[in-house]
C-alpha cells in the first residue's frame, strides 16, 4: 500500500500537526506502508526518525515566485508526475494546496483521506471576525466539496466528528486520536525540586488558549500560594504582538512576580520543563486533541484543562481536572491542584503516564489508521471507529 501525506508546514511554531503527523506517517510505515510525506522546506520535528523509519520527505522551496506560492505549481506539478499511490491523505482545510491535492485525487479517480486538525471546529471558524470571512469564502470556493467529497474524513474526537457533521458534510468520518511517541519519554521520571513550585502552561500564545482568563484566575488564587507557585507561559507569541497584551494585563493586576514569560521550548529543554512542573493547565476554548496534554502526562505532570478539549480521560482514569470553562471552575482547579501535596501530584502524574501509554500509544492508532485505509480501499469491513450516516 502507498500513501502520500500531505502538510504545509513542518516547523514548531505551528503547533501540534508539525509533531503528530510526523509520528502518524512513521507509525504506517512501521506497519508497513510505503509512506511519502511531503510539505514545504522547513526544520522538521522527527525528521531522523522519518528517514530512519523508511518515510520519504518530498519538500518544495517556499522562496518561489508569488504565484508559484499562490497555485503551488509545483505541487501540482508534482502530483501529475507522482500519480502511483493508492491513498491522498492531506492535513488541513484552509489552504489552497489542500484543494490542489483533493483536486488531483479526484481527477485521478484516487481515494483521498481529509485530516481537518482542527479547521473545522466551530471555535477556531468564528473567533477571528476577519479569517471568519475568509474561511467562509474558501469553505463555499471549495473546501466543503472537498471535505464531502473524501473517501473519509479522519477527525481526533467525537467533538471534532461533531464539528464536522455541523458544517453539513456526510461523509463517513473516522476518530482516531494521535498517535504519541513513547520512545520519546524517558523510562524514569525525575521530579525537579525548586524553590518555587510551577504551574506550565506550554502551547501557542494565542487568544484561543484561554490565557486572559488563566491570568484572572491566578489573579484569584490566596496569597499563601501566590508567595509559594509560579505560572511560567511558554510558546510562541501568536499573533506576535499577543504577549505583550498579556505582559500589561498580568502588570496591571501586579502579578509579575509570580507570573513568567519564557517563550518557546522545544526538543529535551521541553520535556526537561514538563518534569520540573508540578501541574500543566491548558484553559483553551477549543482544541480538536491538545498534544501537550499528552506530554504533559507522559511526563507525570498532572493536567487541568477544560471540557472544550477531548480529554474526558482525565477524570476516567482519575489523573487531572477536565472542567466547564469560567473563572470560578479555573480558579477552584488551580487551588485545588495547588494545595495538594506532592505524593498526591506524583501519584496523578503515575496514572496519567499509564492513561496514555494505554490508549494513545503510536502503535495503537498505526494499527487504526492501516485498518481505515484497507477499508477506503475495500479491502475489509467498516471498522467500528468509522461513522457513516444511513
Amino acid at each position: 500500500m502507498k500513501v502520500y501525506h500531505f502538510l504545509s508546514y513542518l516547523h514548531h511554531q505551528y503547533g501540534g500537526p508539525t509533531a503528530s503527523v510526523p509520528i502518524q506517517c512513521i507509525g504506517l510505515a512501521n506497519e508497513g506502508v510505503d509512506v511519502s510525506l511531503v510539505t514545504y522546506t522547513e526544520s522538521r520535528p522527527f525528521g531522523e526518525k522519518l528517514i530512519s523509519a523508511g518515510v520519504r520527505i518530498r519538500d518544495f522551496d517556499r522562496s518561489q515566485s508569488r504565484i508559484n506560492q499562490l497555485f503551488h505549481l509545483n505541487l501540482r506539478s508534482y502530483l501529475r508526475n507522482n500519480d502511483d499511490c493508492d491513498i491522498y491523505h492531506y492535513h488541513g482545510v484552509w489552504l489552497p494546496c489542500n484543494h490542489w491535492v483533493s483536486a488531483a485525487a479526484r481527477r485521478q479517480n484516487k481515494a483521498y483521506i481529509v485530516n481537518p486538525r482542527g479547521d473545522l471546529e466551530t471555535y477556531r471558524i468564528n473567533y477571528n471576525n476577519w479569517k471568519k470571512i475568509k474561511k467562509n469564502i474558501i469553505w463555499h470556493l471549495y473546501g466543503k466539496r472537498d471535505t464531502q467529497g473524501a473517501s473519509c474524513v479522519l477527525t481526533t474526537s467525537q467533538q471534532e466528528s461533531d464539528a464536522v457533521r455541523k458544517l453539513g458534510v456526510t461523509a463517513p468520518i473516522a476518530i482516531i486520536p494521535n498517535g504519541i511517541d513513547l520512545s520519546c519519554y524517558s523510562q524514569e521520571i525525575v521530579h525537579s525540586i525548586n524553590d518555587k513550585k510551577v504551574v506550565l502552561f506550554l502551547s501557542r500564545v494565542n487568544p484561543i488558549k484561554g490565557l486572559e482568563l488563566l491570568i484572572d484566575a491566578w489573579s484569584q488564587l490566596p496569597n499563601d500560594l501566590l508567595s509559594n507557585w509560579e505560572l511560567h507561559i511558554a510558546g510562541n507569541s501568536d499573533p506576535v504582538e499577543y504577549v505583550q497584551k498579556l505582559l500589561d494585563k498580568a502588570k496591571n493586576l501586579n502579578l509579575l512576580d509570580s507570573i513568567k514569560f519564557i517563550g518557546p521550548i522545544t526538543g529535551e529543554e521541553k520535556m526537561k520543563k514538563y518534569m520540573e512542573s508540578n501541574l500543566f493547565v491548558l484553559p483553551s476554548y477549543n482544541e480538536n486533541f491538545g498534544n501537550v496534554v499528552a506530554e504533559a502526562l507522559m511526563c507525570e505532570c498532572p493536567v487541568i484543562t477544560t471540557k472544550n478539549t477531548p480529554w474526558s480521560c482525565l477524570i476516567e482514569d482519575e489523573c487531572g481536572w477536565w472542567i466547564d470553562l469560567n473563572l470560578d471552575n479555573l480558579t477552584n482547579a488551580l487551588t485545588e491542584g495547588m494545595r495538594l501535596t506532592d505524593k498526591q501530584r506524583h501519584e496523578l502524574g503515575r496514572k496519567g503516564r499509564q492513561c496514555i501509554i494505554s490508549r494513545f500509544s503510536s502503535e495503537i492508532v498505526a494499527k487504526k489508521t492501516y485498518m481505515l485505509y484497507e477499508w477506503v480501499l475495500g479491502r475489509v469491513a467498516k471498522p467500528d471507529f468509522v461513522q457513516v450516516l444511513d
